[in-house]
């Protein structure tokens, strides 16, 4: 079972092949039990189809987050 964060946790994941670290500002439940995290990032990204903007806000499936135990104890 994946674990579930709420509202004001820190998380690390990979988006779009980037490592990101962000606070879960929002979250809500998908179709099929996935959930699905809006996370404000500690530190903006940029993307290739947006390489002059910086990202702060990304969303974030349950399947990329990869600081579970690790990070959390």
């Amino acid at each position: 079972m994946t674990k579930l964060y709420n509202i004001g946790d820190e998380i690390t994941a990979v988006k779009h092949g980037k490592l990101i670290e962000g606070v879960v500002v929002y979250w809500r439940s998908k179709y099929g039990g996935k959930v699905q995290y809006t996370v404000k990032l500690n530190k903006p990204v940029q993307y290739r189809w947006r390489p002059n903007e910086d990202i702060y806000t990304v969303l974030v499936n349950d399947d990329q987050v990869i600081c579970e135990e690790i990070c959390n104890g």
